[in-house]
């Protein structure tokens, strides 16, 4: 093989390697997905003022849509 050969191998396996997912893990698990029944809504923190600090570490909101 060639050497450009070999490099546009690597290359491409690099690539893919870089698109691969490796799933879900830690406190991304547990966010909730928006659905076709309802609406996640997330919170930037300079607007959840007004929030207790126990409500504060809750950075979003879930609307239920109607049919």
């Amino acid at each position: 093989m060639k050497i450009s050969s070999i490099a546009i191998v690597l290359l491409v396996f690099a690539t893919l390697t870089g698109c691969a997912t490796h799933g879900c893990s830690g406190y991304a698990c547990k966010r909730p997905d928006s659905t076709h029944r309802e609406l996640v809504i997330w919170w930037p923190p300079d607007m959840r003022d007004g929030l207790d600090d126990q409500d504060h570490e809750r950075d979003y909101s879930v609307v239920q849509l109607k049919d």
